[in-house]
C-alpha cells in the first residue's frame, strides 16, 4: 500500500518491524518454499517494502534484507553448504542498494555459520569486520577458541592436533586482546539483533570469563561485561562482574562508575559517597568525581553538600553549561520552581544548542512539580538520569561543549 501521508520516524519503525514479522512468519511456515524459488520471494520482499515505504532509507532498507536473509538461512532446513549459501548470498546481494551490500550479507551468513557450529566457514564470513563490534570480535575469538578445542585452525586442511590447538587458541587470546584495545562499539550494529540471539549472548560470556583468565589485570572486560549486562538485563552477571571489579580493579575509574551506579540503583547513598570519596583522591585532576559528587548531592537534597561540590567543580574548571543545568535541577528539587524555570531562558541564551534539550527540560519540570506524587519521582528520575548522562558525555569526551 502507497501511503500518501509523511509518517513520523517512530511510526515508520513500528510499521516496518510488523511487515519484517509478517516476512518472519511465513518463512517459517514455507521455508521450503521460500529456499526452492529465492529470486522470486526476494523480489516480493523488495516490492512490498517499495510499495509500503517508498521513502525509506537506503540503510533501513538493507538492513532490512539482512534480517530477512538471516532468517531465510536459520529457518532452512538444507544443509548450509557453499552452493546453498552462495544462492542465498547471491539473491540477497542482488536487491539492496547500498554498495557495501556485501558486508551486512556477509555478517548474517557468518552468524547462522556461527550458530550451527561451522566455525571454520564462519571466520571466513566474520573476521574481515571483527572490529565493527564487539559481539562480532568475539565470535571471531570463539571460532578460534572452539578449533583450539577441537584440534584445528581455520583454513588448515590436515592439522597437526596439538600444534593446531595451541595456535588457534593463541588466535582466540589475541583477538579477545585486540578488542580490549581496539574498544569497538557494543551492540550497535543491526545485524546483530537476530530473533534469537541467546547463542550469541552465550558466546559473549563465555569468552569474557575466559578473557578475564587470560588476562588478569585488563579491566575492559569487566566495564564491557559490565555495559552487556545492563542492556540485557542480566542481574547475575552484573553482580558476578562487579565483585571481579571491586577485587581486582578497585583503582579502574570506567569499574568505580560502573560500582557507583549500582550503589545507586541498591540506594546505597553511603557506598556511593565511598566510591566518590575514592575516585576524588584517586583522580585529584579528573572532572568525573566531581561530576559524580554534584549529582549524588542532588539525590541526598543537601544543601551545604551540592554547594560544598559546586564550589569545587568551579575551582576545577567545570564547563559552564554543566554548572547551569545543575543549578536548574538543584533549584527544581528544592521547590524553587520559578527560579528553576527562570534559568531555561538563560541557558538557551548562552548555549543556543541546548534549545531541544531545554524544551524537554521544560516539559520534565513540569511534572516534576505535579501533585501526582508517581508521576513527579518518575519525572525526577528522568531528569537526574538525563543530565547526568550528557554531562557525563561532555566530560569524557564523547559529546563537544562550546
Amino acid at each position: 500500500m502507497v501511503r500518501e501521508e509523511t509518517l513520523s520516524d517512530a511510526i515508520v519503525y513500528n510499521k516496518v518491524n510488523l511487515l519484517r514479522k509478517d516476512f518472519f512468519d511465513y518463512i517459517g511456515k514455507n521455508s521450503g518454499k521460500v529456499d526452492a524459488n529465492l529470486p522470486v520471494f526476494f523480489g516480493h520482499v523488495v516490492s512490498a517494502l517499495e510499495n509500503s515505504f517508498p521513502a525509506l532509507p537506503e540503510e533501513q532498507f538493507d538492513d532490512f534484507i539482512d534480517s530477512i536473509t538471516f532468517r531465510v538461512l536459520d529457518a532452512s532446513s538444507s544443509t548450509p553448504d557453499s552452493g546453498y549459501l552462495g544462492r542465498v548470498i547471491l539473491n540477497a546481494a542482488r536487491v539492496k542498494k547500498r554498495r557495501d551490500a556485501d558486508r551486512g550479507t556477509s555478517i548474517v551468513t557468518g552468524l547462522k555459520l556461527l550458530k550451527i557450529g561451522n566455525y571454520i566457514l564462519a571466520l571466513e564470513f566474520l573476521k574481515k569486520y571483527w572490529n565493527l563490534d564487539v559481539m562480532l570480535g568475539v565470535a571471531v575469538a570463539y571460532c578460534h577458541y572452539s578449533l583450539s578445542l577441537a584440534g584445528s585452525t581455520a583454513g588448515s586442511q590436515e592439522p597437526e592436533p596439538a600444534a593446531s590447538s595451541v595456535e588457534a587458541e593463541r588466535m582466540a587470546r589475541e583477538k579477545m586482546l585486540d578488542l580490549s584495545r581496539k574498544k569497538p562499539p557494543l551492540q550497535k550494529l543491526p545485524q546483530l539483533d537476530v530473533d534469537d540471539a541467546a547463542f550469541l549472548n552465550d558466546i559473549f560470556w563465555k569468552m569474557i570469563l575466559l578473557s578475564l583468565d587470560w588476562f588478569p589485570h585488563e579491566a575492559w572486560f569487566v566495564t564491557v561485561g559490565l555495559e552487556k549486562a545492563k542492556i540485557s538485563g542480566n542481574e547475575e552477571m552484573r553482580v558476578k562482574l562487579l565483585d571481579i571489579g571491586a577485587e581486582q580493579f578497585y583503582d579502574d575509574i570506567d569499574v568505580l562508575r560502573e560500582m557507583y551506579c549500582s550503589r545507586l540503583d541498591n540506594k546505597d547513598i553511603g557506598g556511593a559517597a565511598g566510591i566518590v570519596n575514592h575516585l576524588l583522591k584517586r583522580y585529584p585532576e579528573s572532572l568525573e568525581p566531581v561530576l559524580l559528587g554534584l549529582n549524588l548531592s542532588l539525590l541526598t537534597t543537601k544543601k551545604i553538600t551540592y554547594h560544598s561540590f559546586r564550589k569545587l567543580a568551579v575551582t576545577k574548571g567545570m564547563p559552564s553549561q554543566i554548572l547551569d543545568l545543575f543549578d536548574f535541577e538543584f533549584d527544581l528539587l528544592h521547590n524553587e520552581t520559578k527560579d528553576a524555570l527562570g534559568r531555561l531562558p538563560e541557558i538557551e541564551k548562552h548555549y543556543p544548542y541546548l534549545g531541544y534539550y531545554v524544551t524537554a527540560l521544560r516539559h520534565i519540570a513540569n511534572d516534576v512539580s505535579s501533585e501526582d506524587e508517581q508521576k513527579s519521582l518518575f519525572a525526577k528520575k528522568a531528569m537526574l538520569d538525563s543530565v547526568e548522562k550528557y554531562c557525563g558525555e561532555i566530560i569524557r569526551g564523547k559529546m563537544p561543549f562550546r
